[in-house]
């Protein structure tokens, strides 16, 4: 045990995890509002340009599984630090990229870097933590991360408008070249009890075991799903707004009232998490974002769904998505026992996949066109979430709920 000065020295400052973790954000939304531009401008079709974003999406999936369990072999702070490097080089990478193709090699070594720093960011907390200290520090960093693309989607437009799409990907290169510095200098190995060297099949067995621990699955389900319908969300409903006679503009200031309500949510979770337990409050928070959906689509089938309504209840699905996702990470994490590396990044890699599959399915169905099919797709969704939250409650089963 840790003598407590010992301890604290060992603690990584807050905000040099928010900042690490926030990083991955960055690269995801502040292009968005250039691809036009870069689209345009390295004479692209419409097809490649959106592979700028999503290749970056893919490899912040798959990134997340490597590097977690890497980390739980050579330790939490090489994986960051060769993360963040990776990162910012690649970013200079993208930066002068003559062709699109370049550009999208460069974007998938981007992705990869940036996902050793939120796989670490997040597992970091967890070591350094208890149980419910590390749900409120977690909630911390999440409602800074929400501040991160409710700024990008808000000046990503005007950075490419000033100084162009290559502008965008210079503050990436500062950022991931400032997360680097900073966890060079100030962080301490944090992971102390190593997982030996194992085969690659053994190593793969890891993430079968996690699959079948029950609690980790029920966490994972929980937060993945309400990930996926937050970036799900942000797909179709521009697509509405412009119906509703919203120009892209407002589009941006009208959704950013989820991310505020993300916000709050993350900072009630910081009351609740340690008084009423992270299983009951992830719990909660998706049983209320249920409730929030279906209320959507019954204003949308009796057609009240107006600008104002859907905004309002999108900032209290906010609220309630807040209250999820940072209990659900370190619930599933805690779950995963030694293993809290390759489950820190399988938890992450379900949030990218969810994100990505469903978000893609919605628009293949034709959620673009059809609002309903979108919000009752996405009421699927949250469903799937409250059985998880609702699987993952501690009703005394101690056997099967952790992974060793």
């Amino acid at each position: 045990m840790l003598s407590q000065p010992v301890a604290a020295r060992l603690l990584p400052p807050i905000w040099m995890m928010a900042l690490t973790v926030s990083g991955a954000n960055i690269g995801m939304a502040l292009l968005s509002p250039a691809i036009p531009q870069l689209r345009d401008d390295l004479q692209a079709t419409a097809d490649q340009a959106q592979l700028v974003l999503s290749v970056f999406l893919i490899m912040m999936g798959i990134g997340q599984m490597v590097a977690g369990s890497l980390s739980d072999r050579f330790g939490r702070r090489p994986i960051l630090l060769l993360g963040s490097f990776l990162f910012t080089l690649s970013g200079f990478g993208a930066l002068i990229a003559p062709t699109i193709e370049v550009l999208i090699g460069f974007r998938a070594i981007q992705g990869f870097g940036a996902a050793a720093c939120m796989a670490m960011g997040r597992v970091i907390i967890n070591d350094s933590f208890e149980r419910a200290e590390a749900g409120k520090q977690m909630s911390t960093i999440t409602m800074v991360q929400a501040v991160v693309p409710l700024l990008s989607f808000a000046f990503g437009g005007l950075l490419a408008d000033l100084v162009g799409w290559r502008g965008s990907i210079g503050i990436m290169v500062l950022t991931a070249g400032l997360i680097f510095t900073v966890n060079l200098l100030l962080l301490k190995e944090t992971r102390k009890d190593r997982v030996p060297a194992a085969p690659l099949l053994q190593t793969l067995g890891v993430f079968v075991l996690l699959i079948r621990t029950p609690k980790f699955i029920s966490h994972a389900t929980n937060g993945g799903m309400m990930t996926g319908s937050f970036f799900a969300m942000g797909g179709y409903m521009p697509y509405q707004f412009q119906r509703l006679g919203m120009s892209a503009f407002e589009f941006g200031l009208l959704f950013s009232t989820t991310a505020l309500g993300y916000m709050i949510g993350n900072s009630l979770s910081r009351y609740f998490g340690p008084r009423f337990g992270l299983d009951v409050t992830a719990f909660v928070g998706a049983f209320f974002s249920l409730i929030i959906m279906a209320g959507l689509v019954l204003i949308q089938l009796v057609g009240l769904a107006g600008v104002w309504e859907i905004s309002g209840m999108l900032l209290v699905y906010g609220v309630a998505n807040g209250l999820v996702v940072a209990n659900s990470i370190i619930g599933a994490v805690r779950a995963a026992g030694i293993h809290s590396g390759a489950a820190t990044g399988l938890s992450g890699a379900s949030q990218m996949l969810c994100s990505a599959v469903f978000g893609s399915l919605i628009i293949a169905l034709g959620g673009d066109t059809s609002f309903s099919l979108a919000l009752n797709i996405t009421l699927g969704m949250t469903a799937i979430a409250t059985l998880g939250g609702y699987l993952a409650l501690d009703r005394g089963n101690k056997q099967a709920d952790t992974a060793y």
